[in-house]
């Protein structure tokens, strides 16, 4: 409640939730977990995976699914190859998608252990780190 809190948003909670994940397509749940609880939390799922995003919550998705598993979809469906990809992230859900794109670019808000996979860390996402980078190589033409 108190994540959603910051967004102003008021989350789904469900009545029955067993009955609404047997009984309903779910692509994705969100929980707060810590890493040495993860095997507990998965304990009795099969054919998913956790993604965490930050040290207390996560999300829990199909095992085949992921952003790297997107980003190689989209290269393949345009014919590209990662070397033509780049990729911005700041939590521990992007290691995948920044393993799979030739330039991966951590934020510098980002967790040691994402900026231990990226190609190059960046400036902070409340700094405008994204433009700033885009803006001095070059990728986008100046707003100013």
């Amino acid at each position: 409640m108190e994540y959603f809190s910051f967004a102003n948003q008021e989350p789904i909670v469900s009545t029955d939730f067993d009955a609404t994940v047997e009984n309903d397509k779910i692509y994705q749940l969100m929980t707060g977990s810590r890493k040495q609880d993860y095997k507990d939390v998965m304990s009795e799922t099969t054919d998913s995976k956790i993604t965490a995003w930050w040290n207390r919550a996560v999300d829990i998705i199909p095992a085949n699914g992921g952003k790297g598993i997107g980003i190689n979809k989209i290269l393949n469906y345009y014919g590209l190859d990662k070397s033509e990809a780049i990729a911005f992230g700041d939590g521990n859900n992007d290691i995948e998608m920044l393993e799979a794109v030739g330039w991966g670019l951590a934020m510098g808000n980002a967790s040691n252990e994402l900026k231990s996979v990226a190609d190059e860390v960046i400036g902070n996402v409340t700094d405008d780190g994204i433009y700033e980078f885009c803006r001095a190589n070059n990728l986008i033409e100046n707003i100013n």
